[in-house]
């Protein structure tokens, strides 16, 4: 019969279903040492939800911010980077944002769109508020751009744009060099369907906009 002390113990599916990631990542981050975690006898991964509860919250050892900190500030700092290179402040899509309290906006709101893709493609379930979350971004973006006069191709021109940034800054392996496994296909398969569903809803919503803003002008 299981002891009360074991029956305290979660093996790694169930505490990676407690975590909402894929069992693959926690048996690395728990080989890593950054989990808290007990090898039994027969070198079982074995953990406590009170203590993976304190880890999240950063309480213990390292927490799952700072990955995800790092991967964006990486992403940021690539489409800083490409913005000089490219002249990107000569582009209609950044032109049609030309008062600076705009642009600060449309900043912030990239950041968390890129803190929004690191978190869906880091989980395994729940996804769903996330996502939604990424969508009512992309109409709010498409809605501007329509109202804005910005052309549909340079709208999609912006949205490749920083689909690309992100893409670059979590592109598979980039965590161990020269190894890309079956997470690495699961992590770049999840970011690029978020990052579809954000453009699906920004064109969606551009239409709808140009829809509406016609309908107004046919009106006496």
């Amino acid at each position: 019969m299981m002891s009360h002390n074991e029956r305290d113990w979660l093996s790694l599916t169930e505490a990676s279903d407690w975590l909402g990631i894929h069992p693959t990542t926690l048996r690395r981050w728990a080989d890593e040492g950054s989990v808290p975690h007990f090898r039994t006898p027969g070198g079982h991964r074995r953990f406590r939800s009170e203590e993976l509860d304190a880890w999240m919250q950063g309480k213990q050892t390292k927490a799952l911010a700072p990955p995800g900190n790092l991967l964006l500030h990486s992403a940021l700092g690539y489409t800083r980077e490409v913005m000089a290179d490219q002249g990107v402040s000569g582009e209609p899509w950044y032109i049609a944002f030309g008062h600076e309290e705009e642009r600060q906006y449309m900043r912030d709101t990239g950041r968390k769109l890129f803190g929004l893709a690191l978190q869906y493609m880091s989980r395994t379930r729940n996804h769903e508020p996330t996502l939604q979350e990424g969508r009512r971004i992309g109409q709010s973006y498409g809605e501007q751009c329509a109202g804005r006069g910005v052309s549909l191709a340079n709208t999609v021109r912006a949205l490749f744009f920083f689909r690309e940034s992100l893409l670059r800054a979590s592109r598979p392996g980039q965590a161990h060099p020269g190894h890309y496994d079956a997470e690495d296909v699961r992590i770049h398969r999840q970011l690029r369907h978020f990052l579809d569903e954000v453009m699906y809803s920004c064109l969606d919503s551009y239409e709808a906009t140009c829809r509406h803003l016609l309908g107004g002008e046919a009106k006496p």
